[in-house]
């Protein structure tokens, strides 16, 4: 089985090809380009240095969110895309679960959390696997409020964790273990594993769908204007 895996989520923009259980290739791309102009070429270079070509494709994974509204859709419609053009089909991967399996041991709750501005954060909760509470949009602190009865201790990471560490350390003290800047953004070959492991989820390109936890903020303020008039 060979799946071609996409993230585009949130700031790290990642690629990563799975064939048979390996992992045959994995990028990650922080930079001044958007995901839309990193995305093409990141796959490209994929197939190449994984010695796959687009015709070897089973699947093509994307990771759906929680996340950054134009990211997700980046992923999803490049996925679609790619998939409609391949007729195969397409696995939609949790961005939370995703990070949260890219902790290979911890003693701690796995918290994934990303930022969704405002102080606000997409987070959810994990232990040897297991969701411990759904994926949420709240402030940070009504999250760690939310984690608390969890445990003593609490790993967290995601760009959530990169831009709010501080106030969690402030909040948790030594209860909070922020994951080294190494890991604290992790690419996409724990989604890429999640995907092959739930192949039989697969869909067809125009059922993969993003998964947001609140409406984008145009529509927000335009309800508020609304409501205000």
């Amino acid at each position: 089985m060979s799946i071609l895996a996409l993230d585009t989520s949130g700031p790290v923009c990642s690629v990563a090809v799975i064939r048979d259980g390996l992992i045959t290739y994995e990028a990650r791309a922080i930079n001044r380009l958007t995901h839309s102009r990193n995305l093409l070429p990141m796959i490209d270079e994929a197939l190449h240095k994984s010695g796959s070509s687009r015709e070897d494709l089973q699947f093509i994974a994307a990771v759906v969110g929680p996340g950054s509204f134009t990211g997700v859709r980046i992923g999803v419609a490049t996925a679609q895309g790619m998939a409609r053009g391949l007729n195969i089909s397409c696995i939609a991967v949790n961005a939370l679960e995703a990070m949260a399996r890219s902790v290979s041991f911890s003693e701690h709750i796995i918290c994934p959390i990303r930022d969704a501005r405002s102080q606000q954060v997409y987070g959810a909760a994990f232990q040897n696997g297991n969701r411990l509470m759904p994926d949420s949009a709240m402030k940070l602190d009504d999250f760690l409020k939310a984690i608390d009865a969890f445990g003593e201790t609490f790993y967290f990471l995601g760009d959530g964790a990169a831009v709010m560490g501080e106030s969690i350390k402030a909040r948790l003290g030594d209860r909070a273990v922020i994951a080294p800047r190494a890991l604290i953004q992790p690419g996409v070959a724990a989604a890429a594993v999640l995907a092959e492991e739930n192949a039989d989820k697969a869909v067809p390109p125009s059922e993969l769908m993003p998964l947001y936890l609140r409406a984008p903020q145009a529509e927000r303020l335009l309800a508020k204007k609304n409501q205000n008039a």
